[in-house]
C-alpha cells in the first residue's frame, strides 16, 4: 500500500467487521481464567514483535508462498489463526493507546508494513479475492475441490443413535478444546457450505490440536490418539431461513439448532498428511478421552500463581496467529511474552475490566462505527 489513505481505508473497513464480531453472541464463555489479561498480554505482545518478524520473514519469502505452505493437508497452520494475525495486530494497537503508550501518529511504517504483507497473504491463501468470511458471503471455502468429493463418498446416513453420538461428540470435544485453549474459542474451525446438489449442503468442522502440542501443559492433556479430526456432515439447505459462518469461523444458523438437522455424517483425520475415514466408534473414544482429560488440565492451571496463570493463558492467543510468520516448531515452543508486553502487565494484571478496556472504552465505544482508530 502506498499511501496513508490507503492504509486507513484498510484500517477502517477491518475496524467495522471487528465491531460486528465482538458483538456477536459465543457458545462458551468464560468461567475461571483471567481470559481479558491474558488476550491483552497476548495482543500487546503481537503487536510489539510482527514488524520485525516480517521484515526478517521479507528476506527470504514471500506472503504467497507462506500462504501455499499452509494450504498443504498435514499443515499445522490455523487458517482463523491468519485472520487474528490482522485483526489482533490492531487490538494490541487500541490497547497501547488507550494505556497512552502509543499515538495515533506511531509506527506508521510498521502498521503499514504489516497489513500488507497480512493482505496479500490472506489473499493468496482464501483464493476468492476477499480478506474475511463477511466479505464472502459469509461464507467459508477452503478445502479444495477433491477434499470435498472425497468426504461426499464417504458420508453415510444418520440414524437417531448416530445423531444423538454426534451431538454428545461435538458438546464435549468443544468443551474440552475450549480449555484446553485456556477457555478461547481457538480449537473449532468450521468451514462450509459446500453444495453437493440442490438439496444437500456440506459443512466440515475442524477439531484442531486435539494434544496441546505446543502447549506448556500438554502433558495433562494426555490426548494421544489424534492432533486434529474433522466432522464433516450435510444440511438440507431449505430447513434453515440462513446458513452463515462468522469472521472467526463459527457455523451460524437459524434457526440456531443445527445439529438436529444433520443428514448424514464422515468422521476423518489428516494426520498423515492424506485423508483417513475413521470409524464413528471413535466419537464415543474421543469423548471419554477427552471427559478424562479435563479435570487434569484445570488442575493444571489452578495451581499457577496468578501472574503465570495469565502469561500461560496468552500463550494460544499469540502463538494461533504468530504461527504463520515464525518457524513453527522452535518459536512455538520457546514462546514467552515480549518484555515491552510484560511491562505494561501490572496496569491491569489484577483488574479484569481495565485489562478489557480496548474493548468497551474503544472498540465497542458508543458512535464508534469502526472499532480500530485511523492513523493520525
Amino acid at each position: 500500500m502506498t499511501d496513508i489513505e490507503q492504509i486507513n481505508r484498510l484500517i477502517w473497513h477491518m475496524g467495522v467487521k471487528f465491531r460486528a464480531e465482538l458483538l456477536r453472541p459465543t457458545t462458551l464463555t468464560p468461567a475461571q481464567f483471567p481470559v481479558s489479561q491474558s488476550f491483552t498480554l497476548a495482543v500487546t505482545h503481537q503487536f510489539s514483535v510482527l514488524p520485525e518478524a516480517v521484515r526478517h520473514l521479507l528476506r527470504y519469502t514471500t506472503p504467497e508462498e507462506i500462504a501455499q505452505r499452509g494450504k498443504r493437508p498435514s499443515a499445522s497452520l490455523f487458517p482463523p489463526g491468519l485472520w487474528m494475525l490482522g485483526y489482533h495486530f490492531l487490538v494490541g494497537r487500541e490497547v497501547l493507546i488507550d494505556l497512552e503508550e502509543l499515538t495515533s501518529k506511531d509506527q506508521t511504517d510498521d502498521i503499514n508494513l504489516v497489513l500488507d504483507f497480512w493482505r496479500r497473504l490472506i489473499t493468496a491463501y482464501r483464493g476468492d479475492g476477499h480478506l474475511d468470511n463477511s466479505e464472502a458471503g459469509s461464507t467459508h471455502l477452503g478445502l479444495p475441490a477433491a477434499t470435498v468429493q472425497r468426504l461426499y463418498q464417504a458420508l453415510i446416513p444418520v440414524d437417531p443413535g448416530i445423531q444423538r453420538q454426534v451431538k454428545q461428540f461435538c458438546s464435549t470435544l468443544e468443551e474440552y478444546l475450549f480449555l484446553l485453549n485456556a477457555e478461547a474459542r481457538l480449537g473449532i474451525v468450521d468451514s462450509g457450505p459446500y453444495p453437493l446438489n440442490v438439496e444437500r449442503v456440506l459443512i466440515v468442522r475442524d477439531f484442531v490440536d486435539l494434544t496441546g502440542a505446543y502447549y506448556r501443559w500438554h502433558d495433562a492433556a494426555a490426548y494421544p490418539p489424534y492432533h486434529t479430526c474433522s466432522l464433516a456432515f450435510t444440511f438440507d439447505p431449505g430447513d434453515f431461513q440462513s446458513i452463515e459462518f462468522s469472521d472467526r469461523a463459527m457455523l451460524l444458523t437459524t434457526p440456531p439448532e443445527y445439529l438436529d438437522a444433520i443428514r448424514e455424517i464422515a468422521l476423518v483425520t489428516s494426520d498423515s498428511g492424506t485423508l483417513r475415514i475413521l470409524p464413528f466408534t471413535e466419537m464415543d473414544r474421543l469423548a471419554r478421552l477427552a471427559t478424562k482429560a479435563q479435570p487434569k488440565i484445570s488442575q493444571w492451571f489452578t495451581r499457577l500463581p496468578h501472574r503465570e496463570w495469565i502469561i500461560a493463558g496468552a500463550r494460544p492467543w499469540a502463538l494461533r496467529p504468530l504461527a504463520w510468520v515464525m518457524r513453527e516448531e522452535e518459536d512455538r515452543v520457546t514462546w514467552h511474552p515480549a518484555p515491552e508486553a510484560l511491562r505494561l502487565l501490572p496496569s491491569y494484571e489484577d483488574d479484569a475490566r481495565q485489562a478489557a478496556r480496548w474493548a468497551t472504552h474503544r472498540c465497542l465505544a458508543q458512535g464508534n462505527a469502526s472499532a480500530f482508530v485511523p492513523l493520525g
